[in-house]
């Protein structure tokens, strides 16, 4: 009798700890601040530094994975033509990385965008451009064997750039 109770204990204590398992999702949030649009630009680039969250939900699962993260890339577009598409979360032209201010549910981060040097004599308009996930992966970098939809390209700074 003492054998069952000790088995009957033993399977509620693993359906228990099964079913209290929780998975936090990272949801990347830009707000469309006017201070990265209609910029003017410098002929030699600048690099500009675009604050963000990563907002934090948890969903209970049955089995623990802890994290899991919708990932960005990202593009520049030079007079309106698009550009390499790049992995935000490497160092690249533009890329991510966390603010040394982190909070407890919405964790700070900041887009780098590094414009290069305009290499012409003629000004030309720059945007930069977003895309992210939604389908939630294991890791904040890309990996082409994961299953992606990516959503549409969003504009998180533009202006024009000045030539030579």
């Amino acid at each position: 009798m003492i054998k069952l109770m000790k088995n009957i204990l033993t399977i509620l204590l693993v359906l228990f700890l099964a079913a209290s398992c929780e998975t936090e999702y990272w949801t990347p949030e830009f707000e469309n601040e006017e201070t990265f649009h209609d910029l003017v630009i410098p002929n030699e680039g600048k690099t500009y530094d675009i604050p963000f969250v990563f907002s934090v939900t948890r969903h209970p699962t049955r089995t623990s994975v802890p994290q899991k993260t919708y990932q960005i890339r990202g593009r520049f577009l030079f007079d309106g033509i698009p550009g390499e598409i790049y992995d935000t979360a490497i160092e690249n032209p533009i890329y991510w990385w966390w603010d040394e201010h982190r909070e407890s549910e919405n964790r700070k981060a900041i887009m780098y965008a590094h414009i290069p040097v305009n290499e012409s004599s003629i000004a030309r308009s720059v945007a930069v451009q977003i895309s992210i996930d939604s389908i939630a992966n294991d890791d904040y970098s890309i990996s082409e064997d994961d299953e992606h939809n990516w959503g549409e390209w969003t504009t998180i700074l533009d202006g024009i750039q000045a030539g030579r």
